[in-house]
């Protein structure tokens, strides 16, 4: 059995804070390009035609928001076992026996991520007292979050 060593739990807020502050500034700026590419369209129609379009690109900007994270954290994952943060923090994702996630395994720590984040976030917070320091999404994929020196 390969003895990992797991960055501590703060190592891991950082990491996934760089994450999400990065992918809400392309998020929003993407959609700011498409709110005033929208505003030109709509600025010309009545109120109802109005608070549709804008309905609708509430629904597009939280769905693409989903979607954007889902392809982040899939394809870094797979790709590299890194996301731009874990980069940054100097830790990496592998599977139990230390090797690279395949895809498939990617998109179930994903899918580990919303479970994790659903009861205010206590499968997230679950890897501060966890023995091996694994979050619920780790569990479910069979992953561990290591540090890069070890790899």
């Amino acid at each position: 059995m390969i003895q990992h060593v797991y960055p501590n739990f703060a190592t891991r807020v950082v990491a996934i804070a760089i994450d999400f502050a990065l992918l809400t500034l392309i998020h929003l700026f993407l959609f700011f390009l498409l709110a005033g590419r929208l505003l030109n369209e709509v600025i010309h129609l009545e109120l109802l035609a109005i608070l549709t379009a804008y309905s609708w690109y509430l629904v597009m900007f939280a769905a693409s928001y989903v979607f954007l994270h889902m392809v982040y954290f899939i394809v870094f994952h797979a790709w590299c076992g890194q996301t731009i943060g874990k980069m940054i923090m100097h830790i990496r994702v592998v599977t139990e026996d230390n090797r690279q996630v395949p895809p498939a395994r990617a998109f179930l720590r994903w899918t580990g991520y919303i479970l994790s984040s659903v009861p205010l976030a206590a499968g997230f917070l679950w890897s501060a007292v966890d023995k091996d320091h694994c979050a619920w999404h780790d569990r479910l994929s069979q992953t561990r979050v290591v540090s890069v020196e070890m790899t």
